[in-house]
C-alpha cells in the first residue's frame, strides 16, 4: 500500500495533463527572396457525414427503487426522500469530422495566413479580403478538407491498465504514462495563377465561409493531395477541451509547409 499511494500521485498529476504536441515542427528550404503575392481563400470541405455516439450527463432526484415512495409507503417510487443521482443518456448523432466543421475550417485559415507569411518573409500573403488593394500577378491557394481520422493511439491500452491496475497496481504504472495519439488530415491543396484584377471581377461570398471565395471556373489549376499527421500526447484522465486547439496548431503547422511546397513547385513547361 504503501507503494501505491505514490503511484496514485504520480497518476493524478501527470493523468490530469492536457493535451500538447510532440515531435518535430515542419521545416521547409530557406527563402529565396522572390517576391510573390499569395493569397489564400477560406477553406473548403468535401468529408462524408459521420454518425457518432453522444454522451451527456444529467442529475435527478432519486430513480427507480430510491425512496420511501410517494407518501411514504413501500419501496420502488420517486419520493422526496430520493437521493440525488448522475445518469447518463447516450444518442446517436451525425457529424461531420472535427476538421471539416465551418469554425474549424476558418480557424485553420486565421491561423494560415500568418504561418505562411513566417515561413516566407519575402511574399505578402493575404486573405481574399485583401483583394481591393492587391495588383499585378497573384498565387491563390484553395485547401479542401476531405476528412480526418485516427490513425495510431494506445488509449485503450490505457484505459485498460487504469482499469485493471485498480487491482493488479503495477498495470497502474502503464497507465501513469500520458496516451499518445495521431491524427491525419487529409484534402487536397490547389493553386492557381492569376491577375489581381481577374480574381477581384470574380469574388463570391458563401454563407458558412468568413471571407470571400474565388470563382476559378476554366482554370486549371496545380493539384496536390495531402495527408498530414498531427501526434500528440494528453494525460488519461485529461480535460479534453484543449485537445482541439492542439490540434488545430499542429495542422496549420503542416499545412504551411505543404502551402509553400506547391505555391514553388515549377510549373511545367515554363
Amino acid at each position: 500500500m504503501t507503494r501505491f499511494v505514490p503511484l496514485l500521485v504520480v497518476l493524478v498529476t501527470s493523468g490530469c495533463a492536457t493535451a500538447k504536441l510532440v515531435g518535430e515542427r515542419s521545416t521547409v528550404p530557406t527563402d529565396p527572396g522572390m517576391p510573390r503575392v499569395v493569397v489564400i481563400e477560406p477553406l473548403f470541405e468535401a468529408a462524408d457525414w459521420q454518425t457518432s455516439t453522444k454522451t451527456e450527463y444529467a442529475r435527478v432526484l432519486g430513480g427507480p427503487g430510491s425512496g420511501m415512495g410517494f407518501g411514504g409507503f413501500g419501496a420502488g417510487g420517486y419520493g422526496n426522500n430520493s437521493m440525488p443521482s448522475t445518469v447518463a443518456v447516450s444518442r446517436q448523432v451525425q457529424e461531420k469530422p472535427m476538421f471539416a466543421k465551418p469554425a474549424v475550417l476558418a480557424e485553420v485559415q486565421r491561423r494560415l495566413i500568418p504561418a505562411v507569411q513566417r515561413l516566407r518573409p519575402s511574399w505578402r500573403v493575404t486573405s481574399t479580403s485583401g483583394a481591393p488593394v492587391l495588383s499585378g500577378e497573384v498565387t491563390i491557394l484553395r485547401t479542401i478538407v476531405e476528412g480526418n481520422e485516427i490513425i495510431e493511439s494506445d488509449r485503450t491500452l490505457k484505459n485498460a491498465a487504469f482499469g485493471f491496475g485498480l487491482i493488479i497496481w503495477p498495470l497502474e504504472i502503464l497507465a501513469a504514462f500520458p496516451v499518445q495519439e495521431s491524427e491525419r488530415v487529409f484534402g487536397r491543396l490547389e493553386r492557381f495563377n492569376t491577375s489581381a484584377e481577374l480574381m477581384k471581377s470574380r469574388l463570391v461570398r458563401y454563407p458558412t465561409q468568413p471571407d470571400y471565395a474565388v470563382s476559378l471556373e476554366g482554370f486549371s489549376p496545380l493539384r496536390r493531395d495531402f495527408g498530414l499527421d498531427v501526434s500528440y500526447e494528453e494525460g488519461l484522465l485529461a480535460n479534453e477541451a484543449p485537445r482541439a486547439n492542439v490540434l488545430i496548431d499542429g495542422f496549420v503547422d503542416r499545412l504551411a509547409a505543404a502551402a509553400v511546397a506547391i505555391i514553388e513547385e515549377p510549373v511545367v513547361g515554363r
